[in-house]
């Protein structure tokens, strides 16, 4: 395994710290790619992101800025004057915005000769289209057909088949550092605890009996 590298799509949230962590315990050597797309917890993601790579000894990684995405708009995740919550979790969408991230992931594996893309979807409802394990087999098919390597580069995406809640059972047994770990789409500071992926974090760590290490408003 010690040749086997794999690009991490890692976001400083929960989900994507477990998937990789998941693919780190495998032996895999792991290349983060950290995009700043205009999200407006930027701040808060890349420092939980920074920590990470200090945790795990990180030894490569690419933060990419993409900001014609927020220029597009059209996601509440872009906007500040916009606060998620249960009424209009579906504007927490970006367009095509897991396409976007898949295609860069994809060229960054083609140059490194990466064997995995690693991303942190989890299964059960779907507020974004682009996070179900539908899409992702569909995308695999894109790479299969769009690069040049001989072999292909496979997506691994280990949380498709649990929710936040088994996210949340794998990283306590990986060890995850989850105090050092963002889910809020709304604040940078203090959780805001009502948007649709704050609510999913609290009720998976309460149905795992453990102590969330991070704050929140409410």
């Amino acid at each position: 395994m010690k040749n086997k590298k794999v690009i991490c799509l890692i976001s400083g949230g929960l989900d994507s710290a477990v998937a990789s962590a998941i693919a780190i315990s495998k032996g895999y050597e792991p290349i983060f790619l950290f995009i700043r797309y205009g999200q407006k917890t930027l701040k808060k993601e890349e420092w939980c992101l920074d920590q990470l790579v200090k945790h795990w000894h990180i030894k490569h990684v690419h933060k990419i800025y993409l900001p014609w995405i927020k220029k597009f708009g059209g996601s509440a995740l872009l906007d500040k004057n916009i606060s998620l919550d249960e009424k209009n979790f579906r504007l927490e969408y970006v367009p095509f915005r897991n396409s976007i991230f898949l295609a860069v992931a994809t060229a960054l594996a083609e140059v490194e000769k990466a064997d995995l893309i690693v991303v942190g979807s989890t299964g059960g409802d779907h507020i974004c289209p682009d996070n179900r394990s539908e899409f992702i087999k569909a995308f695999q098919k894109i790479i299969s057909m769009g690069t040049m390597l001989k072999k292909d580069i496979k997506i691994f995406h280990p949380l498709t088949k649990t929710d936040k809640t088994g996210a949340v059972k794998i990283g306590e047994k990986l060890k995850v550092p989850f105090e050092l770990t963002w889910s809020c789409h709304n604040k940078t500071d203090v959780a805001c605890g009502h948007c649709s992926n704050c609510l999913a974090r609290i009720e998976a760590f309460k149905l795992n009996f453990i102590t969330d290490p991070i704050k929140y408003e409410k």
